[in-house]
């Protein structure tokens, strides 16, 4: 065996050998004019690599920089786009004695980005692939002068990422950690990462892990197995978890980003999401939730934003951003839950244009009933300005009432058709500016707070010195019908034509409800029918046909009724005197002898 001992001998010497001479006499500092300069040639960008480039040996044969900063194009600023603290990166040995620097490991530490993206669109990373221009003979003559660079394992810490948009507030990304094993072009390679996101008073903390992809130019990143857990502060929103899929392709700058499993807070779905953004983004969202309740959201921090609430009420919302993307957006809730009122299988179809809003197509079941709605959003000006059609029908008023507006006024089937137009997004500007019109039509329901036929009664058995009649039953007005239309301007509700018929009684006239003191007004004429069996009536009461007024006032939240007794005393002397009049006239054909 003598001979083996001999030949590991050899082997040894000869890479002791090597190392001396890549160590003492192979000097990578040599490469930085190279390098730098086929960087420039490729990006049109300045590198600059201020301290040396040396060889580490344990616990691996590498090299080490430091300093190194990458700049952005002209007219961008901050000058320096990249900026690297320290860079280590293990080589392969064998290809460097061909002057193929091959890198099986990096690692970088005190990482500086600043990605700028101005209000035309252009971005800082534009011109970062090479020149398309090149010519096959140019590019095997560039690899077969320089370097050629093979990354497997990457690691990256401290990483600073700033994101910098025209007219928009600046956004701050930091990479604590970030590990890439076994990684080779076309070969997926698993990767796992952790990171902050800070924009204005928020913050995003996001862990995540995936199945990482490259292809062989660089140009298009994949990840499959696609896990993200994300933690908010400063938002309603505590949580997100993601299964996912992406694919990104660098050079025709489009993202595919399919959610197999979505989880926000309490609320779980799926969905698509497709972006381009190679001049103004482009996105399309397609998304699919399960149950969905807006309380906890809207309640949050509400100490926090007391303080700030009435400046904000003074400012128009700022719809600007809109302007600068395109959207298409599907959205299928099965269950929704939105200030208090309950919706199921919502479907909406949403397409912004460049600030231009338009809901195409809206329908939802709404308490045992159905509404379908369309309405367009213009962001494109300041105010905005707005206008939308509803159609509701079949719907259960008294749970609708009570659970949106908390009003216990009315119940039955109704039927609703509005259509609206007015601008601004002010609470208070849109009870003023708001523009709209409509008809309703209630069957079968109950007016309540209210016997309207029992206060009759009442006022009659008053005026005659008569005892009331009790009724310990619930104070409602029982109709078949209730119908009418109504116009809105100026924040008052103006309704011409109210008619109700009922078995007892029937009911007309006209009213406003001023929306912004939400009071009521009301002038309307009530009568007594013929048949007045049911709701404490009798078989025929002799105050059928006599027409009363009836005031309606107060808030919709406790409506006053009044009956004008005056005109109740009126009518039953006019019907006395009709009555004295067809008992002479009697008389007097009595006297004629029956003519």
């Amino acid at each position: 065996m003598n001979w083996f001992k001999w030949l590991l001998a050899v082997v040894a010497g000869f890479i002791a050998v090597a190392a001396f001479y890549l160590l003492v006499v192979f000097d990578l500092n040599d490469f930085k004019a190279e390098i730098t300069r086929k960087v420039e040639q490729q990006t049109g960008r300045q590198l600059q690599i201020a301290g040396d480039i040396g060889w580490t040996i344990y616990p691996s044969l590498g090299l080490s920089l430091s300093d190194v900063k990458l700049s952005n194009p002209k007219g961008f600023a901050p000058e320096q786009m990249l900026e690297v603290s320290e860079l280590k990166a293990a080589v392969a040995l064998m290809p460097l004695f061909n002057q193929d620097l091959q890198i099986q490991q990096l690692h970088l530490d005190g990482v500086i980005a600043n990605l700028v993206t101005r209000k035309d669109g252009s971005s800082s990373m534009d011109g970062l692939t090479a020149n398309k221009t090149t010519t096959t003979t140019e590019t095997e003559t560039a690899a077969a002068t320089g370097p050629e660079l093979q990354l497997q394992d990457l690691s990256v810490s401290n990483l600073q990422l700033n994101l910098l948009s025209e007219g928009s507030p600046d956004q701050r990304l930091t990479l604590k950690s970030l590990k890439l094993n076994d990684f080779k072009a076309k070969e997926w390679a698993p990767l796992d990462f952790e990171l902050v996101v800070l924009s204005s008073q928020t913050q995003l903390d996001v862990k995540g892990s995936a199945q990482l992809q490259l292809s062989e130019n660089n140009q298009l990143v994949q990840l499959k197995d696609f896990v993200l857990e994300t933690g908010f502060t400063g938002v309603p929103v505590k949580q997100l978890s993601l299964e996912t899929e992406l694919t990104l392709a660098l050079d025709k700058k489009q993202l595919e980003w399919q959610w197999k499993k979505l989880q926000l807070d309490e609320i779980k779905g799926s969905g698509q999401l497709a972006v381009n953004y190679a001049k103004q983004a482009v996105i399309k969202l397609d998304l699919q939730l399960d149950e969905v309740d807006t309380a906890s959201y809207s309640s949050e921090n509400s100490t926090e934003q007391a303080g700030t609430t009435a400046q904000q009420s003074q400012a128009e919302p700022d719809l600007s951003a809109l302007r600068q993307f395109d959207l298409d957006l599907k959205l299928a809730v099965k269950t929704l839950k939105v200030a208090g009122l309950h919706t199921e299988n919502l479907q909406l179809a949403l397409t912004n244009k460049a600030g231009l809003v338009q809901i195409q197509n809206a329908s939802a079941d709404l308490y045992q009933g159905k509404v379908l709605a369309k309405a367009t959003l213009d962001a494109r000006k300041t105010p905005v300005s707005y206008s939308f059609n509803k159609q509701l029908s079949g719907l259960a008023l008294r749970p609708l009432l009570t659970d949106g507006a908390d009003i216990d006024l009315l119940s039955g089937t109704a039927k609703l058709s509005i259509e609206g137009k007015g601008h601004s997004l002010l609470p208070e500007q849109i009870k003023k500016n708001l523009l709209a019109t409509g008809s309703f039509e209630v069957t079968d329901g109950s007016l309540y707070g209210v016997n309207i036929a029992q206060m009759i009664r009442n006022a009659k058995a008053t005026l005659k010195n008569e005892a009331q009649t009790g009724d310990n039953s619930e104070q409602k007005t029982d109709f078949s019908s209730l119908t009418g239309s109504f116009n809105l301007t100026d924040g008052l509700l103006t309704n011409p034509d109210l008619k109700m018929a009922a078995p007892l009684l029937r009911l007309a006239g006209k009213g406003s409800a001023n929306l912004i003191n939400e009071e009521l007004d009301y002038q309307l004429s009530t009568a007594l029918v013929n048949t007045s069996k049911g709701q404490g009536g009798k078989e025929k009461d002799e105050l059928a046909g006599i027409e009363i007024p009836l005031k309606i006032s107060g808030t919709m939240q406790k409506p006053k009724y009044a009956l004008d007794t005056k005109a109740l005393v009126e009518g039953q002397l006019k019907d006395k005197v009709e009555s004295g009049k067809e008992k002479l006239k009697n008389k007097l054909l009595e006297k004629l002898g029956g003519l």
